[in-house]
């Protein structure tokens, strides 16, 4: 019997878990202020501080990136608006454990009788080549971190857009926590993992941006170009 590809397997995850915009917006929320002191709330933002600026709202579709500056955008960033420790299919997995579950390559063990949380299967690392067999050594990635896709225009999303794009598991990887920490929040320009693994990663990274129609920037696009034309040869 053909064994399922990680795509396929993920895909079925994704399915399972009733990941849509819809789905998610029960569980989106407010959340605590931002370092400049206020906060998101759906498409509006509010301000609870007296030195709070108050984010641009002009539309950034088709401007030229010399009117934009994803550095002004940061400081709206907050992490509870991309939240990724949601359980939407109520089985006390978060999504974490549901893709630890989705993913390994050998049956897993869990840390308690009601099955909530993983803590040995067997994993591979795309970003890296290694393999894994403790739940512990690695934690879950976005390709496109929510940070990127916050100052790349995401910032002005519904709040449950940011949530679906948050718990997708086509924009989630396992690998290790070193290496997390490598690749921040870097995109293609900066940060590439193993030669082996390249080019399937830019790909995805074109798919999730026309999946959640984000714009990336010009360097990392154009070092996608480049990479995508040096597969084609291969």
């Amino acid at each position: 019997m053909k064994r399922p590809t990680l795509r396929s397997r993920l895909a079925c995850l994704g399915a399972g878990l009733g990941l849509s915009l819809a789905g998610a917006q029960a569980l989106a929320h407010p959340g605590p202020l931002d370092q400049n002191g206020g906060h998101y709330d759906g498409n509006s933002y509010h301000c609870h501080t007296n030195d709070c600026e108050m984010p641009d709202t002009f539309s950034r579709t088709g401007r030229d990136s010399f009117f934009f500056d994803p550095r002004s955008r940061d400081k709206f960033f907050n992490e509870i608006d991309w939240s990724y420790d949601e359980d939407f299919d109520g089985d006390c997995q978060n999504t974490r454990n549901e893709i630890l579950v989705a993913t390994s390559r050998a049956p897993v063990r869990y840390t308690n009788p009601r099955n909530c949380e993983v803590r040995t299967g067997e994993w591979f690392d795309e970003y890296t080549g290694k393999s894994f067999t403790v739940a512990a050594q690695i934690d879950l990635d976005h390709i496109i971190p929510p940070r990127y896709a916050h100052n790349q225009g995401g910032d002005q999303w519904p709040a449950q857009k940011k949530i679906a794009f948050a718990n997708d598991p086509m924009n989630l990887l396992l690998t290790e926590r070193s290496e997390i920490r490598r690749k921040a929040e870097r995109g293609p320009s900066r940060y590439l993992p193993r030669e082996e693994y390249r080019c399937d990663y830019v790909r995805q990274w074109l798919a999730i941006a026309e999946k959640y129609d984000l714009r990336l920037n010009n360097t990392d696009r154009n070092r996608i170009t480049v990479i995508l034309r040096d597969c084609d040869t291969q």
